[in-house]
């Protein structure tokens, strides 16, 4: 196995896991990817969902954790994401004392270079540092589920990290959403499972893409990264919204109608100053984290909402 381009055996799970009832039924749900340690983007969170009409249900679907290595920080996450429905992603798997050495667990595909991976191994060895300090945190973050399937508006939705069969899968990536045969895979698996679609995270970069027509319609949507700017000339996050209900147009950077459901990519406005702020406390200059993000953060990525919508194709970055 290698450290941050393989993962555990572990990571894996059977497709026929979504043909379950429900986990949850809910009006609205927002669903919180890659947080990634930053405390201002959980308070706008919080904040946006306190300005909804009727109280959305928050899901985190991973990656709560990772630039947080300041233990006030770390417990400070811990504490936030106590109370709504959290699943763990590769950064949280990780923490497991006795966790395989999968190093950060991301399984980078080849287009990351081993100088990125092995930058994501040693954050991943940073945060493990700080972790130990909250064994019972750990302990439970490492017991999360993989998976959930939730209800709304009639129609059932499968929650995961990565994709539809591992913890750590790139198939809802924004570049493999492109590819014909994984378009199939996932009009299979929605039908086989009666599933209108699947909410995920993990890549980095956002994906929102529609597949069949009418009644067969499906989709994927990856919010990118809650905790990060996703687009050029940007400094915001974004999470995903699911609801019965439309989103209040200033909610929305972009969203579709699927029957009576209503998927939206929701742009979060969090204090970007505070994050920098707190980002070159703990990542100064040539630390690992300030190599591979700094950029990112301070300009966001070379990616932009057509090649979200899949209008155009992207380069593959993550970082």
């Amino acid at each position: 196995m290698t450290p941050g381009r393989t993962c555990p055996l572990y990571y894996r799970y059977a497709a026929n896991t979504f043909s379950r009832q429900a986990d949850l039924t809910a009006e609205t749900v927002y669903v919180i990817g890659g947080l990634y340690g930053n405390r201002p983007a959980l308070t706008e969170i919080l904040a946006m969902a306190a300005r909804e009409t009727v109280a959305p249900r928050l899901i985190f679907n991973g990656d709560f954790h990772w630039f947080d290595v300041a233990p006030s920080t770390f417990a400070a996450i811990n504490a936030e994401v106590h109370d709504p429905i959290a699943l763990r992603g590769n950064v949280e798997t990780e923490l497991a004392p006795d966790a395989d050495d999968a190093g950060c667990g991301c399984a980078y595909p080849d287009y990351v270079d081993d100088a990125d991976v092995e930058r994501s191994n040693d954050i991943m060895r940073r945060l493990r540092v700080t972790s130990r300090q909250f064994p019972d945190d750990v302990a439970r973050l490492t017991a999360l589920p993989m998976h959930l399937l939730i209800e709304v508006a009639g129609s059932r939705i499968g929650i995961v990290h990565g994709d539809a069969e591992s913890l750590a899968g790139w198939r809802f990536a924004h570049d493999s959403l492109h590819e014909p045969i994984n378009q199939q895979w996932v009009t299979d698996l929605c039908r086989q499972y009666n599933l209108a679609g699947f909410a995920s995270s993990h890549t980095c970069l956002p994906a929102l893409r529609r597949f069949g027509n009418g009644a067969e319609e499906r989709f994927v949507i990856n919010n990118g990264a809650a905790g990060m700017p996703n687009f050029g000339g940007t400094q915001y996050g974004l999470i995903t919204r699911l609801s019965i209900h439309e989103a209040p147009e200033s909610f929305a950077q972009y969203g579709r109608k699927f029957g009576p459901l209503y998927v939206d990519a929701l742009p979060v406005h969090f204090d970007h100053g505070k994050m920098v702020e707190q980002f070159l406390t703990d990542w100064p200059l040539n630390s690992a984290a300030h190599t591979s993000y700094w950029k990112r953060i301070v300009e966001g990525p070379s990616y932009a909402p057509p090649h979200a919508l899949g209008f155009a194709r992207a380069p593959s970055v993550c970082a």
